[in-house]
């Protein structure tokens, strides 16, 4: 399963959703109090507005998210390592 951006009708699981939990914990840190529920449909809008620009943007520009892949074999100080030029990237998203 790919990870999910969200949008206001499927928002559950999803970043949009993530960050409107975020959201939630840094008002309640500064501010002391809770997230007021006023105006929760127009902050679900925003957030799924951001998730899916995100999203979109990653996928357009997966290919120069990775260059390089270093694989090590884990055997202290005898290990070895072999770099390899990432060619073509496809993210799940």
């Amino acid at each position: 399963m790919g990870l999910k951006p969200g949008t206001v009708a499927d928002f559950g699981g999803s970043l949009a959703e993530a960050i409107d939990n975020a959201m939630k914990t840094e008002w309640q840190a500064v501010k002391n109090v809770p997230l007021p529920s006023e105006g929760q449909d127009d902050r679900r809008l925003l957030f799924a507005a951001i998730a899916q620009g995100l999203f979109n943007f990653l996928r357009a520009n997966q290919n120069e998210l990775i260059n390089n892949i270093a694989l090590d074999d884990g055997g202290g100080l005898s290990s070895s390592s072999q770099n390899y030029e990432v060619t073509q990237l496809e993210l799940n998203l």
